[in-house]
């Protein structure tokens, strides 16, 4: 009985390690503004800057921007088409085109001032190659 017991832990252990949960990925997910540069009084980088260029340095950093397009809010989907973008622009031109008429809000940030944007302006500048720079292109 105990040997059953044992094996059925380790079988549960195993399964739920390959279930991993990736922090950096999950925060971004949730990220609260879209902002590349220095932000607010003191000009720090933000919290969501800082994941994308974790997420960037991966040797997954395509498959995690493409996930991150397809499960992230607003601010999250301006990160992963940046990281994209930067990555392989061929694949940015295919997932972007239906995402041009979107009216979805992203909360923004340049310096101290917060805007609240549509999508598609947003998208207008990735595509202009404005944050190409935080991508290392």
């Amino acid at each position: 009985m105990k040997t059953r017991i044992l094996a059925l832990l380790m079988l549960v252990s195993v399964a739920h390690a390959g279930d991993s949960v990736d922090p950096v990925l999950d925060r971004l997910a949730k990220v609260d503004r879209f902002a590349f540069g220095g932000t607010g009084f003191a000009g720090v980088i933000s919290r969501g800057e800082k994941d994308f260029r974790i997420i960037l340095a991966r040797p997954s950093a395509e498959a995690d921007f493409e996930k991150l397009l397809a499960v992230g809010n607003a601010q999250a989907k301006a990160y992963a088409l940046v990281g994209i973008r930067g990555l392989k622009p061929s694949r940015f031109g295919q997932i972007s085109g239906p995402l041009r008429d979107s009216t979805e809000e992203v909360v923004t940030q340049r310096g101290c001032i917060v805007y609240h944007e549509s999508f598609r302006v947003v998208l207008k500048r990735i595509d202009a190659g404005t944050y190409l720079a935080y991508t290392g292109r």
